[in-house]
């Protein structure tokens, strides 16, 4: 049986082809997808998410609109591909009527989330936001899977950045996570020869991801990169195959105060201290199996 997901996604370029890899891999069924906030305004990611879902053949994915801003701020938002306008015609589906946040809190009150993993890919607001309003949904949901933080720069990673607040109540709410983060997901770039290989799969979606792809290509190289590195791809691959990365179990504070440092996930591997594990941290990962799934996923 399918492993069900819903998705929370401030759609740019690397959450458009995570849509698209869990939405067409048949280890996973994409429940729902949540744009909220983040690289883009709320109305852009949503806009974002619209058109490449109707692009990629999914329309039956159903959107919940979310969070248009971080709980405390200020708005970041982010810059290159992450900020792209996806190159695809505007969508004929809309988004539903019920907001994210109580989406979330009537799927897993109802039990029928009690199988579904969550997965944020984008700042954690919706989430946060969902836990405050009903504290028990910290029983209810399985797991946690997500693209964000890093454990051993000493700067904050985007989606953290986003919404730290947010990220705290979420990291600090005892649900399982795993956190796929950037050093995890720097070791999987993409090359050229790579997304032409997707392209010849031929079918909506692939070619829609080597689309998006060629566009990451294209700005990251601009930057010395000799690929992409299309982050949130890396966390759906992880949740396709756990196999595919290696973990660590570390104790991760998220920082909310200081002044340079403010969103930065804080790790400590209990090498140094007995602080408690509460994250597993993707600390290696196999590129060659990453580009497999993902060629899997797209046929």
């Amino acid at each position: 049986m399918a492993q069900k997901v819903i998705m929370d996604v401030d759609t740019g370029c690397d959450d458009a082809v995570a849509m698209l890899l869990a939405g067409h891999h048949k280890a996973l069924d994409l429940v729902a997808a949540l744009p909220v906030h983040g690289n883009a305004p709320l109305e852009q990611t949503v806009d974002n998410t619209l058109r490449l879902l109707e692009v990629g053949k999914l329309e039956r994915v159903p959107v919940y609109a979310g969070a248009e801003s971080p709980l405390i701020g200020p708005i970041i938002r982010g810059s290159g591909d992450q900020i792209v306008k996806l190159p695809f015609q505007a969508a004929t589906i809309k988004p539903q009527a019920q907001h994210a946040v109580n989406f979330l809190i009537d799927y897993y009150m109802s039990g029928e989330g009690d199988d579904t993993i969550y997965m944020p890919i984008a700042p954690l607001t919706n989430l946060a936001l969902a836990l405050r309003i009903e504290p028990r949904l910290k029983e209810r949901i399985p797991q946690i899977v997500t693209m964000g933080g890093s454990y051993a720069s000493t700067f904050a990673e985007f989606n953290i950045l986003a919404d730290p607040e947010a990220a705290y109540i979420v990291y600090t709410s005892g649900i399982p996570i795993k956190m796929v983060g950037l050093e995890v997901t720097d070791m999987d770039e993409i090359r050229q020869q790579d997304v032409d290989d997707i392209r010849k799969l031929s079918t909506p979606w692939a070619v829609a991801a080597a689309d998006i792809m060629d566009i990451v290509v294209d700005i990251h190289m601009k930057h010395g990169l000799k690929g992409a590195i299309v982050y949130d791809a890396c966390a759906v691959a992880a949740l396709i195959e756990p196999e595919v990365m290696e973990t660590r179990p570390m104790h991760i504070e998220i920082e909310l105060r200081g002044t340079a440092t403010r969103g930065c996930t804080v790790a400590d591997d209990r090498r140094r201290s007995k602080l408690p594990a509460n994250v597993e941290v993707g600390v290696n990962i196999n590129r060659d199996r990453f580009l497999e799934i993902m060629r899997e996923g797209l046929v």
